[in-house]
């Protein structure tokens, strides 16, 4: 067996794609575009261009840690509206619900929140923060937070699917979602 698996990968890179079940080679359906880059190389570029470059790439670093910051900063706003808005009441509500108790009802209740707001950290952040203000259990909120991430295996297959007018950025978009929906397994 171990013997197959190093012939099945080294053959998945050869000129002979007959050998791991793919069409002959004359089938152009598979071939896929090369993407190349219009951009100039750095040494092409002159001292003008390389400078607009550089602080543009400084700009986008910046723009990203201060978009982290500001999600670090909106969590901790959630967190102080759950308490507000909930209080006692709200939190002694998702206490007993009996729901939350069973581990698969959260699983699949973390899997809905995700597919319906198509964003697995939106819903995580709201678990999150829901815990930290006290309004659900750490017990209750592990499978609510792994069916976050199954739900974003079912949202990128959504997405891929987008692309199904061109068969090149639908085999790339569903191939991407498939490695995606494997991570999110292991």
């Amino acid at each position: 067996q171990f013997g197959l698996a190093v012939w099945m990968l080294s053959s998945v890179g050869s000129a002979h794609p007959q050998h791991v079940g793919m069409a002959a080679a004359g089938d152009e359906r598979w071939e896929c575009k090369v993407m190349q880059s219009k951009e100039k190389a750095w040494a092409e570029k002159t001292g003008a261009e390389r400078a607009v470059t550089a602080a543009i790439f400084a700009v986008k670093i910046m723009l990203v840690l201060a978009l982290i910051y500001m999600f670090i900063i909106s969590l901790g706003l959630m967190g102080s509206a759950f308490k507000i808005l909930g209080g006692k009441t709200a939190g002694a509500t998702f206490r007993n619900i009996e729901v939350f108790d069973n581990p698969v009802a959260g699983l699949m209740m973390g899997i809905l929140a995700t597919v319906l707001v198509q964003s697995s950290s939106t819903s995580t952040s709201i678990v999150i923060t829901m815990t930290a203000a006290g309004l659900m259990e750490v017990k209750n909120a592990i499978p609510m937070i792994m069916g976050a991430n199954i739900g974003t295996s079912v949202t990128n297959t959504i997405v891929s699917l987008a692309q199904v007018g061109d068969t090149d950025e639908y085999r790339r978009a569903f191939a991407g979602a498939t490695v995606h929906d494997c991570f999110n397994i292991l």
